[in-house]
């Protein structure tokens, strides 16, 4: 990205309303959480053998969802038209 375009980007983050910069907020944390969830998967698939791997997964989402109360995120075809919405 070339200081132009990151000026540009960085112009049109301004000029949200506040609901609109929390709900953009939110689709680019969900894109690097799943990010980084598919990291952790390849790196757990070269060391891990698939009963640790599952093991780790399973232990992963209870951490997830009971201890830190975040229920699973799947993402759709509507990210992109939540992103045009909000003119990013």
């Amino acid at each position: 990205m070339t200081e132009t375009e990151r000026r540009r980007h960085f112009q049109r983050i301004k000029s949200l309303s506040n609901d609109k910069f929390w709900r953009y907020m939110n689709v680019l944390h969900t894109r690097a959480y799943t990010k980084a969830e598919n990291h952790y998967q390849e790196a757990m698939d070269i060391v891990l053998t698939p009963k640790q791997k599952a093991a780790v997964i399973a232990k992963a989402n209870e951490i997830r969802e009971l201890w830190d109360g975040m229920p699973s995120i799947t993402l759709d075809a509507t990210e992109d038209a939540e992103m045009r919405e909000l003119g990013v």
